[in-house]
């Protein structure tokens, strides 16, 4: 899917701790976009373990020698996740979704690493933002059209760099926080949302 040939098979040879982090910044990232859903489908505490996850994996990565249950972090999540099994999901369950995949794959690359946690997490990210560009235009592209519009070639761009960042990258607090900062990427998530709107 658009970067995927070069991209890809790079994301998936990244060690454990490197997919984890690169899923941790996307998820980061798309923090406002569960937030919303949440609102509007009043999930009660849905916001607060979603927050509470990102704060313990990044917890986790700060220090390399800490002790936290990781399949404590999940289980915990999981009652705040998206009924996969219902029949209709709206644009606002989707864009969901795409967040907790990212933020499952963050912790599963540690927990279990199959080797596609990074991999997850990107298409997730990257679906979200052709999802709404294909929303508000009411039509679909190829992915060569798709590579043109602006919010794509963003959203590959964030991806890119933060694959540079962490290739050769070594496991420090340091980049922990560099890292932390740019899921941050000042409240404003990957298909445009802020924690205001």
């Amino acid at each position: 899917m658009i970067f995927g040939e070069k991209f890809y098979p790079i994301l998936c040879k990244l060690s454990p701790w490197r997919q984890s982090l690169f899923a941790l910044v996307l998820a980061q990232r798309q923090y406002p976009n569960y937030a919303l859903w949440c609102d509007v489908n009043d999930v009660k505490g849905g916001k607060k373990m979603f927050s509470k996850t990102l704060d313990t994996m990044w917890q986790f990565h700060q220090d390399k020698f800490n002790h936290i249950d990781l399949e404590e972090t999940l289980d915990e999540l999981e009652p705040y996740l998206l009924d996969d099994e219902k029949q209709e999901l709206s644009v606002g369950d989707l864009f969901s979704l795409d967040a907790t995949i990212a933020l499952s794959a963050s912790v599963l690359a540690i927990v279990m690493h199959e080797g596609e946690e990074a991999l997850m997490a990107s298409k997730a990210s990257l679906a979200g933002v052709v999802r709404k560009i294909e929303q508000e235009s009411d039509s679909d592209f190829s992915d060569e059209e798709l590579r043109e519009i602006k919010e794509v070639d963003d959203e590959v761009n964030f991806q890119v760099e933060l694959l540079e960042l962490l290739k050769d990258a070594k496991r420090d607090a340091s980049l922990t926080a560099k890292l932390k900062k740019l899921g941050l990427n000042d409240g404003v998530s990957n298909i445009g949302l802020t924690l205001e709107d």
